[in-house]
């Protein structure tokens, strides 16, 4: 039983890492068109959404990339991959580190992911955009309660 357990929790985080790898080629999709546009002089087409989508997709490359290497942490502790590449600026003991990891980058994220939507709707805004700010100050403000207290 223990096998099966160590063989689903590497399934997983083969999957978690290869979505990694998926926005990883996006960015750099991304980043490749929008120096292209500018190398071409193009730039009416507005290359810097491209690059600011770029960014997006690398840091949900990110957060794929620290949530694979957490739960490998947590559950394959003694497995090679792990031992061999430790990362000081991951360490994680439990769920709640890791928690509070994935938090802090997904706030980054959805702020890049905002700003991005923000200059490409900037002729048309709508009310609507401010449901994302408003979402980022709750999920911010409800991680400074639960990590440094009331």
């Amino acid at each position: 039983m223990q096998k099966v357990v160590r063989f689903c929790i590497f399934f997983i985080v083969s999957v978690v890492f290869a979505n990694s790898l998926f926005f990883i080629g996006i960015g750099v999709t991304k980043t490749v068109h929008a120096y292209t546009l500018i190398a071409q002089g193009r730039l009416e087409e507005r290359p810097g959404i491209f690059i600011a989508e770029s960014l997006d997709s690398f840091l949900m490359a990110l957060f794929f990339l620290i949530f694979s290497t957490g739960i490998a942490k947590l559950f394959l502790p003694d497995s090679i991959f792990i031992k061999k590449n430790d990362l000081p600026w991951l360490k994680v003991n439990n769920f709640g580190e890791l928690k509070f990891i994935m938090w802090e980058v997904m706030l980054t994220t959805l702020f890049v992911f905002f700003a991005t939507q923000a200059m490409v709707k900037a002729e048309h805004p709508t009310w609507t955009m401010l449901v994302l700010p408003a979402s980022i100050l709750l999920l911010a403000g409800a991680y400074k309660v639960l990590k440094h207290g009331h």
